[in-house]
């Protein structure tokens, strides 16, 4: 039977948040049945530190794991790129340039050029411009995709291919696109982020699962004839997609 000390050790709750450097991270434990080891990782995506562990570790000894691991998580929090809020005046990739961010009077969104490139000039509550300025985005977002879905599809029909439901945009967590079996095409509304022959190739990736629901060669050949240079995006992607999901709010918060 197990004293009362062992039974304190493992009831005791996990702080809500872990201090690493300056800054407090939320704390999210998930117990693993058959895992025998604890694993901490700080995710970009959600700005929160993840703990896998054996289900009877006890809290006590988590807390001592990420006191040894301190100078660690420190490291690898000092190397995440900056998150860049959406709020007057910022800065944030967009279609391999640069979007500016600026308040405007009135209620309606405006998209204009300036000599320094693409502006987004967002109207309504100074409290509300985060939520707006995510909501244009997606908005762009749906229309690109939605062109180049289309275009896509046209250029897929020798390929014999299920056909096209729903293209839906959200912001899936470590998901740039995927099809469903009933032909709906997801994307997260990030890729307005990079440039255009990112999104091209994303739309070709999903858009070929309509004939090949598996990544086999024979699927490749598909996405190759849909976008024949989409090896440099698929490059591009995996070197610089996780930038693009330090930009706003941390995926699962409001903005």
């Amino acid at each position: 039977m197990a004293g009362p000390l062992s039974l304190f050790r493992r009831r005791a709750a996990m702080p809500e948040v872990w201090r690493i450097g300056a800054v407090d991270w939320p704390v999210v434990v998930t117990r693993r049945a058959g895992t025998r080891r604890v694993t901490l990782r700080l995710c970009p995506l959600t700005d929160s530190l993840r703990i896998s562990a054996p289900p009877r570790v006890a809290v006590a000894d988590l807390r001592e794991i990420l006191d040894r691991h301190a100078a660690t998580l420190a490291t690898q929090a000092a190397k995440l790129p900056p998150r860049v809020p959406f709020a007057e005046g910022a800065v944030l990739p967009f279609r391999g340039g640069s979007l500016r961010i600026v308040r405007a009077e009135g209620f309606r969104n405006a998209w204009r050029d300036d000599d320094d490139g693409p502006v987004l000039a967002v109207g309504g509550r100074p409290e509300h411009l985060a939520r707006r300025v995510r909501d244009a985005l997606i908005r762009r977002a749906e229309t690109e995709l939605k062109a180049e879905t289309e275009a896509a599809c046209a250029r897929l029909t020798r390929f014999h291919p299920r056909p096209l439901g729903a293209v839906k945009v959200g912001d899936a967590r470590g998901r740039w696109g995927s099809c469903a079996s009933d032909g709906t095409l997801r994307f997260s509304w990030r890729v307005i982020l990079a440039p255009p022959e990112v999104l091209r190739y994303l739309v070709a990736h999903e858009a070929a699962h309509l004939a090949e629901m598996n990544h086999s060669p024979r699927f490749w050949e598909v996405v190759a004839a849909l976008d024949p240079d989409f090896r440099t995006a698929r490059a591009w992607l995996k070197r610089h997609g996780s930038q693009l999901h330090r930009v706003g709010p941390a995926i699962g918060s409001s903005p």
